[in-house]
């Protein structure tokens, strides 16, 4: 067999190329992303952890002075990298600061009650931080606490928290109405920013937004056939854009929640325990099958 490895070893910037295909190196770029991320919510988590353990021992305002000027140091540091070369870590710690900041406008607003019964309104301050952070430093990450933070404004703003849980109706508009704003926050975001690079991040929290809006629907007597049947509609129009766009994440969207709605439906309809659960088990192994078979389908036309 007629060999031109040797030629192409000569080659400038080949080396690496075949390296990998003889499998002698190996990526671990998914790895380490996945091990800085757990580092960043363990850091929020400890911090969160540390404040509710010694909050009488260091009082609310040095809590509050020292989580504000540990997020100042990380948008600092994400700042001063900014002009130079982006590594892996950078845009971990510009979510570690947009996480802490987002802890200390909590606490801030928890404990001294700067906006009295407008406390929900400290979530949209959060947004549009974020909203800002994010498209100044084009960070996905930070884009999608921004996203958050309008959805917990939207579903709190004006309403108890237990009235969230009481009114499915109301909740599920809210959130419709978010998704809403996501489609319309990502039609704007192309139009003046033609080479963006948000649009999928958009694509899929309205998605999720707009599933989740209709399994609360769903969830209830009153409206079950209704969230049924819209969890269904978006399920199949999740299924044809990703196949259209070969996004196999909305493929799974639509299987996933699509079996969730079915099954709410059908489970509603028997009554037999036995029955409910033999079905469950048919239509977990059905939705399984039939995501690997679309998956394949996929990458055989891609």
């Amino acid at each position: 067999m007629i060999s031109l490895e040797p030629e192409l070893a000569q080659l400038p910037g080949t080396g690496e190329l075949i390296a990998r295909e003889r499998r002698e190196t190996v990526s671990i770029y998914p790895e380490l992303r996945i091990l800085t991320w757990s580092g960043v919510m363990l850091i929020s988590t400890g911090v969160g952890v540390y404040i509710t353990k010694h909050l009488d021992d260091i009082g609310p305002l040095a809590i509050a002075a020292v989580i504000g000027l540990a997020a100042a140091a990380c948008y600092a540091w994400a700042y001063w990298k900014r002009s130079r070369t982006a590594g892996l870590v950078d845009d971990y710690v510009l979510l570690l600061a947009a996480l802490l900041a987002s802890a200390d406008v909590g606490y801030i607003e928890h404990h001294y009650h700067l906006l009295g019964n407008s406390w929900p309104r400290h979530f949209l301050f959060l947004a549009i931080l974020h909203a800002g952070t994010a498209y100044f430093f084009r960070s996905r990450l930070v884009l999608s606490l921004s996203i958050a933070s309008l959805a917990a404004w939207l579903g709190i703003e004006r309403r108890s928290v237990d009235a969230i849980f009481q009114s499915a109706i109301e909740t599920s508009m809210r959130a419709f109405l978010c998704a809403a704003i996501v489609v319309t926050w990502r039609a704007i975001d192309r139009k003046l920013r033609p080479a963006t690079t948000l649009s999928s991040l958009f694509d899929h929290a309205a998605a999720n937004l707009a599933f989740w809006a209709s399994l609360i629907l769903a969830a209830h007597d009153q409206t079950r056939l209704t969230g049924c049947l819209i969890a269904i509609a978006l399920a199949a129009a999740s299924m044809v854009y990703g196949q259209r766009t070969r996004e196999g994440t909305f493929v799974i969207y639509a299987w996933v929640y699509g079996t969730i709605a079915v099954d709410i439906a059908v489970c509603n309809a028997i009554h037999d325990e036995i029955f409910i659960t033999f079905y469950l088990l048919v239509s977990t192994i059905a939705a399984i099958v039939g995501l690997f078979l679309t998956h394949a389908r996929l990458r055989r036309t891609a």
